[in-house]
């Protein structure tokens, strides 16, 4: 049971992690918020809608449900909590210290940095 919470709080970390890195990117607060309304207007009219801000948050949220299923299958279980940890698990000890866990996060930032930093 604890090895499953500090999994599920891992992944939820590792899934905020993209939102985070994007905020950082763009000196926090509300530039990170007006570049995201700003990535959202599709028109390129100066304005977010309902539907453009929808339609911009799902293609994040499917973009964090695909990275999250770490075995394709199109539902999130067990087996991708453990691909997952096993992937923070540096040292496969079979727990993750800070340093694994800082270190994991690091790669990840760079990665997302690295592929556009999700600002397609």
């Amino acid at each position: 049971m604890k090895k499953h919470m500090i999994i599920s709080i891992a992944l939820l970390a590792f899934a905020a992690t993209p939102a985070l890195a994007e905020g950082m990117g763009h000196n926090s607060g509300m530039s990170g918020m007006h570049h995201m309304l700003k990535q959202a207007d599709v028109n390129h009219d100066g304005k977010t809608t309902k539907a453009e801000f929808m339609a911009a948050s799902s293609q994040q949220a499917e973009k964090r449900f695909a990275h999250m299923d770490a075995n394709g299958d199109g539902v999130l279980d067990e087996k991708d909590h453990q691909a997952h940890f096993d992937k923070m698990d540096a040292n496969h000890d079979g727990s993750i210290s800070r340093d694994e866990f800082t270190a994991f996060h690091k790669q990840m930032y760079k990665q997302h940095h690295k592929h556009g930093g999700g600002h397609d």
